[in-house]
């Protein structure tokens, strides 16, 4: 059997010889391509170190006969999740910061409301 690589005799059971396999080890982990991400169905580690594991291939026709996609933040890498807790937390800071400020000018606000009405009917009884 030759190797799938060059014409030297195949030892290994994936059809390498020698120094193709040799060569497979050092290479190491490498960044897969759109294509083979979408086609593969394996462990893949994630940029944190996480491993993930797809249960399920996807394919493109049950995936359009769906209608929808559906989102979720569970396998997001953990600076995704810093950014969305830091959006949520200063719109939370923003919500509060608003509501505080309302119930500040509720008595600036009866106090006009008194003043208008007061001048209202003073201007009234003057006519």
């Amino acid at each position: 059997m030759k190797c799938r690589n060059c014409d030297n005799d195949a030892v290994y059971t994936d059809g390498l010889c020698e120094q193709c396999e040799h060569h497979k080890e050092a290479q190491g982990a490498r960044v897969m391509s759109d294509s083979e991400r979408i086609n593969f169905s394996g462990q893949t580690i994630n940029e944190d170190g996480t491993i993930y594991e797809e249960t399920q291939k996807i394919h493109p026709e049950k995936k359009a006969s769906h209608g929808y996609i559906k989102f979720g933040i569970k396998n997001a890498s953990w600076r995704v999740k810093l950014a969305l807790g830091f959006l949520v937390f200063c719109m939370a800071a923003i919500i509060i910061g608003v509501i505080g400020l309302i119930v500040q000018l509720i008595p600036v606000l009866l106090v006009l409301l008194g003043v208008y009405i007061v001048y209202t009917l003073v201007k009234a009884l003057f006519r």
